[in-house]
């Protein structure tokens, strides 16, 4: 029974179905195919009414790899994707051949009718399937004879062939292959059978020959034969491969379609008019259309675009010029004669004339081509031209007749190169186009170009070069070579600094990511033989460019900027402002030279950041001078315009932290060469803090200093209006210096902090109190404590780091306070650790205030100092550690130290008896309290 099947199959015939059914499933699928292609059909005459426009590149859909059905292979086969409809064919009919035989593998049971049935009308479907396509291949056959822009799909019609072709052989060497199976195909067969068809449908037929008219007929058959070969030669036969003898197919079938004629016409009656035009067309006419024709005629193939033809008539007109010249190349004629001579000459210059006019051709199909998708038709046949010149070239200098001065070789490869480099110069936007200040704007448009020219020739063109042309080589060097005469011509001229930038990073960075690397993603190329765009000596002179600029900007525009501004500071003194524009000017300025040398690389963005170092540290001295003249100016004799000289001094110290982030910056580039620039910037700054900051804290110590001669007296203890005077105005120039920026800022509120404390325990040490109760000791104390609380709090909402000094007055307190010795060692222990500044006298001082006159408790007292003054642990002190340093102890206290030692000795012995007399009366008052 499968036997059976098989040999039916092979027959093409069913045994599960009829004629009728076969036919009618044919009909249907020839209608699917004709409906399809008839919507094509009218979307292209659509298309064909709107303007010419070249198509958009589309990204290739990736088709999937899964087997499709008869229907979607049907669907590709009418869209004429043809050679991957072919694809899935040949897989469905692997399937076939895999169910039918056994040892292919197959598992299913083809005894079963359903699995019958199914590899039945699987075989019938694959027959259908390939009717429907070759009436699609022979159709694009037919049209692309006179179609320009028929190349891709009669491309897809080679690729099928030679697919099939293959198959056909494979299933001739496969085991399994049996006689009368459905391979071979032979497609190429049948593709000469299509041509042959087409040759007899495009000419007249015989029965319009009308008796004694036959010569127009015959005349006919000449013009039609002769325009459609030369359609074929222009259009199609490069698109075929060399092996396919194409345009001897074509010329082959013509002339059997023009056989089948004339025999038809010959077996009737002619009459003798129409016998002699006959026998003059089958004699001559016929015959003359591969003979060599006029120089009129050569040149209107060229018009004409019959590029190869043209070329190959005349290099036989160049032949026989030289077989003319030359006696030994057999020349029959009498070349001395005068009529001879000119005859030869005359034909040497239409030679001349016509390579001309070829080349002309040749090269506008070259530019023409790089942009057209259709072009490949025409840049086909130049390609067949350059290659047939090649051996013409290769033929002349292997001839033993050549000789030195004659035509050859015409080298049209060399200029087909040419003709690219012109192309390329054509192209591109011409430097002129360059505006002074816009040059980034042209080099983008170069950019832009160059990228879309390369890739426009990579999708139209570079598939129809031979490999050995290296065709996308050729382009791209062109292209680089004609940026590179507009850059050196561009940099021939003067350029502002902007352009010259946008230069440099278009040379070191874009052209090398943006376009190379670019074009070069899909097809490589080899760079080594492009060459630098501009010669190393240009791009150092660039560079160079570069760094004048910005020693020019830090000489000349930013001495005037700094020239202005000082006189903006006295004119507008009466002005209250914090902030002036003189370090973002600076800084912009010398910014936009540090980003764009960055951005170019790395070396000239160290080069740029050293010279802008440099130049900033020399601009920040003269305004460190400049500073300090306006202080020496105004320190004293501001008079009114206190405010407005507060607010500048802020202002100006405000432009350093701004200029300090820029040094720092600049440094980072190459630390180990801006060292000195870096110290001298730096040094400027901090002088134009400590004396901003010096002259803020003396402006506010000018008000507070009388209040701090109040504190520490007796009415002190009692009246608090001093004090809160001191914290009041504080706070009020507070408001003003808080203007003033970070860091800055932490330096005056750490001074301010630091002198208060400082003026405050200077007062303490004046000793002009000296306790001479216990209550008292008590109220003393615990008003130290308070003021000592209000200034932390004070100086924690201002934001001072210096919290180290708020624990001196709480200490002080604590000694004034404590009774009995042991605790108040412990304490001053703590002092001289804390501020390992203080010294004897500061506690001897201390001593005194809180009434402490025995010599014995003094001096165990004051060990502990002198014990923590000779040990080790005691380090040298900085002044931002200090505070009993700066604190001197008056000769007040010494004096009344004195006399409290004098009057010690009578005074013991009175309170004493005071002691016994208050045990013996209890309720009598204690006058202790009293001064």
């Amino acid at each position: 029974m499968a036997g059976k099947c098989k040999e039916s199959l092979t027959n093409g015939d069913l045994c599960s179905e009829t004629d009728a059914d076969s036919t009618s499933r044919r009909l249907s699928f020839l209608k699917m195919v004709g409906k399809g292609k008839m919507k094509r059909e009218s979307m292209q005459d659509h298309s064909s009414q709107g303007p010419e426009e070249e198509p958009v590149e589309e990204v290739p859909e990736v088709k999937p790899r899964e087997p499709l059905s008869v229907l979607e292979i049907l669907q590709l086969v009418t869209k004429r994707d043809l050679f991957l409809a072919d694809t899935h064919i040949l897989e469905l009919e692997q399937e076939c051949r895999e169910a039918e035989s056994p040892t292919a593998g197959g598992t299913e049971d083809f005894s079963s009718p359903s699995n019958k049935d199914s590899s039945r009308r699987k075989a019938k479907d694959v027959e259908l399937l390939y009717e429907a396509l070759q009436k699609e291949l022979w159709d694009v056959v037919k049209e692309s004879l006179r179609s320009p822009t028929a190349g891709p799909n009669l491309g897809l019609v080679v690729q099928v062939l030679q697919q099939e072709e293959q198959a056909d052989r494979d299933w001739a060497q496969s085991e399994g292959s049996a006689p009368g199976g459905p391979r071979p195909r032979e497609l190429k067969k049948r593709w000469r059978e299509a041509v042959v068809e087409l040759a007899d449908a495009n000419l007249p037929q015989h029965a319009e020959a009308q008796a004694g008219e036959l010569a127009a007929y015959l005349d006919k058959l000449r013009v039609r034969m002769v325009e459609d070969l030369g359609a074929a030669r222009r259009n199609v036969v490069s698109l075929y491969p060399a092996e396919y003898d194409s345009f001897q197919v074509y010329t082959q079938s013509y002339h059997q379609a023009i056989t089948r004629r004339l025999q038809a016409i010959t077996d009737g009656d002619l009459q003798i008019t129409d016998i002699y035009s006959l026998l003059d067309w089958l004699y001559n006419i016929y015959n003359s259309l591969s003979k060599s024709i006029t120089v009129l005629e050569i040149l209107q193939l060229v018009t004409k675009r019959d590029l190869f033809l043209a070329d190959t008539h005349i290099l036989e007109l160049e032949q026989e010029c030289r077989e003319a010249e030359s006696p030994t190349a057999g020349g029959t004629e009498d070349f001395s004669s005068p009529s001879n001579k000119d005859s030869s000459r005359r034909k040497a210059k239409d030679v001349e004339l016509l390579y001309e006019a070829l080349q002309k051709e040749l090269w506008d199909v070259v530019k023409e081509s790089l942009r057209s998708p259709t072009a490949g038709p025409n840049l086909g046949l130049v390609v067949q031209v350059l290659q047939q010149e090649e051996q013409a070239d290769r033929d002349w200098a292997q001839s033993e007749g050549s000789a030195p001065g004659g035509p050859r070789p015409r080298e049209l490869k060399k200029r087909w190169r040419e003709a690219v480099v012109e192309l390329a110069d054509a192209n591109l936007p011409q430097h002129a186009e360059a505006q002074a200040g816009e040059l980034a704007a042209y080099l983008d448009k170069l950019r832009v170009r160059m990228v879309e020219d390369l890739g426009a020739a990579r999708r139209n063109v570079v598939s129809l070069y031979p490999a050995e042309y290296d065709s996308f080589q050729v382009y791209t060097q062109s292209y680089h070579q004609a940026i590179t005469r507009r850059l050196q011509a561009i940099t021939d001229g003067d350029l502002q600094i902007t352009d010259i930038y946008s230069l440099l990073d278009w040379l070191y960075n874009i052209y090398n990511r943006d376009v190379l690397g670019t074009v070069t993603i899909t097809t490589p190329i080899n760079l080594s033989q492009l060459g630098p765009l501009l010669p190393a000596e240009t791009v150092e002179k660039l560079e160079l460019d570069c760094l004048n600029s910005v020693r020019g900007k830090v000489t000349n525009e930013l001495s005037q900027v700094l020239e202005e501004e000082e006189k903006r500071w006295l004119d507008t003194l009466n002005v209250e402002e914090y902030q002036m524009p003189l370090a973002r000017t600076v800084i912009q300025r010398l910014q936009e030279d540090l980003e764009r040398s960055a951005a170019v690389n790395r070396d000239l963005g160290s080069r740029v950041a050293q010279c802008s170092l440099n130049g900033l540290a020399d601009f920040l001295y003269s305004f460190q001078r400049k500073v300090e003249m306006f202080h020496e100016m105004l320190v004293n004799n501001c008079g009114e315009n206190e405010d407005g000289y507060i607010a500048k001094t802020i202002a100006l110290v405000n432009c350093c932290p701004s200029f300090k982030s820029f040094v720092e910056r600049c440094s980072q580039c190459d630390p180990s060469t801006s060292e000195d620039s870096i110290r001298r910037a730096n040094t400027s700054l901090d002088r134009i803090i400590n004396l901003s900051v010096r002259v803020l804290n003396d402006r506010l110590f000018e008000h507070i200093r009388p209040f701090f001669d109040k504190l520490i007296k007796r009415k002190w203890l009692s009246n608090t209006e001093p004090f809160d005077q001191i914290e009041a105005l504080i706070k009020e120039h507070f408001k003003k210096f808080r203007r003033m920026d970070n860091p800055p800022y932490e330096v005056l509120v750490v001074e301010v902090h630091r002198r208060v404390m400082t003026e405050y325990v200077r007062a303490i040490m004046r000793g002009r109190i000296i306790c001479t109760s216990l209550k008292m000791r008590k109220r003393m104390a615990g008003r130290l404590r308070d003021e000592g609380k209000h200034l932390k709090t004070l100086f924690k909402e201002l934001e001072s780091s210096a919290s180290w000094l708020d624990s001196a007055i709480p200490h002080l307190s604590e000694i004034i306070l404590l009774e009995d010795t042991p605790s108040i060692q412990m304490e001053v222990g703590v002092l001289v650790r804390e501020f390992p500044d203080i010294r004897r006298k500061h506690v001897s001082a201390i001593l005194n205030i809180r009434g402490m006159t025995r010599q014995t408790e003094r001096q165990e007292i004051l060990n502990i100092v002198k014990d923590i003054e000779n040990s080790d642990s005691v380090t040298r002190v900085s002044r931002d550690r200090a505070l009993f340093a700066e604190v001197p102890v008056t000769s007040e206290v010494h004096c009344l130290n004195v006399g409290l030692s004098r009057v010690a000795l009578t005074a013991s012995s009175l309170f004493s008896s005071m002691r016994r007399r208050r045990r013996r009366t209890p309720t009598r008052e204690n006058q202790d309290d009293m001064l």
